[in-house]
């Protein structure tokens, strides 16, 4: 079975040795808690300014199936609700928290929720691995399902949160799966870890006895939903179709973990692990409550090494560039990478048509022949040649010696031709 994709440059040893830290709360801290941290509808808030929150405490509720709560990740005053900065669209709704002296404990979802898919929902889990799907809706299925798949591939260079939570966390992962397992009646669970994480695999090994752990091979983008049940299953799931469709559910890691934590300890979602790496004077892994401006995290590792930066929300390939460094962290953030600003960025060229970004598209799409139809606008011809099926992994943009913006590109192009599959 072939395997398109592609070779970078992982940049992981910076953190892969490094535990994770917990970022301190300091009285006076402002947290800025985002109310789209999810596919969907924003959340509507449900609190005052000027009320008194503990952390864990509901501040916005799920407005829509699509959609998911949030809640306080510190307990202190709410200072402001309006509107602040967010990677993708600038601006977005907002609650800001200014956190007390007294953190105290978090307060737990309510008990009376029993299914999986409703304490999911209720501790506003998404997908962790940064689609922030709500998970709750992945919880539920419309047909059975054999197999859940949990992804520990964390192919995105220099990323280690994921590999750090199953080198601290294998337990809670293996126990986390289980629930899952035993919830939905499925009867095969496979762990997939990329190869460069041996110290994860042999944790999760140890902490199993009937999950499978399967070493993946080191290739980008492993870590693609289509892409693991491809190499774990020999299944693919068809144009147009999700992995229910074909009796797979898939989860990250660090999502596996929150629902565990959401199951066992009543605790919702309000603090993740991210990444914090690149040009900073102490590369970290870093437990920090949702809300936490990213200037915030860098000086936690030191400041830069350099005064002119450029930040990435995420990995480089499939990251933004951060417009602020006050964007705060979010549900779905999993790293920040600081770099050079002085990297220079290779002129655009014509496309020479040498077909690597073809070979190595992991969709098995033709992205020389979506470029020119995205260039001229060709709306029916990019949805005939299966744009909609690029997972914008930027294996194109990188093999290309002209230096073409191909993501951009695709990614621009999708609105329109959604729509045109409306009409």
């Amino acid at each position: 079975m072939r395997f398109h994709g592609i070779h970078p440059f992982d940049g992981k040893s910076f953190t892969n040795s490094k535990e994770v830290e917990i970022l301190p709360i300091t009285a006076g801290d402002e947290y800025y808690i985002s109310l789209t941290q999810h596919i969907g509808a924003p959340a509507k808030p449900i609190v005052t300014k000027g009320q008194s929150v503990q952390a864990g405490e509901l501040i916005a509720e799920a407005n829509g199936f699509i959609s998911a709560n949030i809640h306080a990740s510190v307990s202190g005053t709410i200072v402001s609700i309006g509107y602040g900065d967010y990677p993708v669209s600038g601006k977005a709704p907002s609650i800001v928290i200014k956190a007390s002296e007294e953190q105290g404990s978090v307060q737990p979802i309510p008990k009376e929720a029993t299914s999986l898919a409703d304490i999911a929902k209720l501790a506003g889990i998404v997908g962790m691995g940064g689609a922030m799907f709500p998970a709750h809706v992945k919880l539920s299925p419309k047909s059975q399902l054999d197999t859940l798949i949990i992804n520990g591939a964390e192919c995105e260079p220099f990323l280690t949160c994921d590999h750090r939570t199953m080198v601290e966390r294998a337990a809670d992962i293996i126990a986390g799966a289980k629930i899952i397992k035993d919830a939905l009646n499925i009867e095969r669970v496979v762990i997939g870890v990329e190869g460069n994480k041996p110290d994860a695999i042999d944790e999760l090994l140890q902490a199993s006895d009937d999950v499978e752990v399967v070493e993946l091979p080191q290739i980008y983008p492993q870590g693609g939903e289509k892409q693991l049940i491809q190499y774990v299953l020999g299944k693919v799931v068809p144009e147009g179709k999700l992995p229910a469709d074909i009796g797979v559910l898939v989860h990250n890691v660090t999502t596996v973990c929150a629902i565990f934590d959401a199951y066992k300890l009543r605790i919702p979602c309000i603090r993740r692990v991210v990444t914090i790496t690149g040009r900073v004077q102490s590369p970290k892994n870093i437990l920090a409550p949702l809300g936490t401006p990213i200037s915030r995290l860098i000086e936690f590792c030191g400041g830069t090494k350099d005064d002119n930066i450029k930040v990435i929300l995420g990995g480089p390939m499939t990251g933004f560039a951060a417009h602020s460094l006050s964007i705060p962290t979010y549900k779905g953030m999993n790293g920040v990478v600081v770099m050079s600003g002085r990297a220079v960025t290779p002129p655009q060229r014509a496309c020479i048509r040498c077909g690597r970004c073809a070979r190595a598209c992991p969709a098995n799409l033709s992205p020389v022949t979506l470029e020119n139809f995205a260039a001229n606008n060709m709306y029916p011809e990019l949805l005939k040649w299966k744009l909609l099926s690029c997972i914008e992994c930027s294996a194109c943009n990188y093999v290309c010696p002209s230096a073409r913006p191909l993501k951009t590109l695709f990614r621009l192009a999708k609105k329109p031709v959604m729509e045109l599959l409306k009409r």
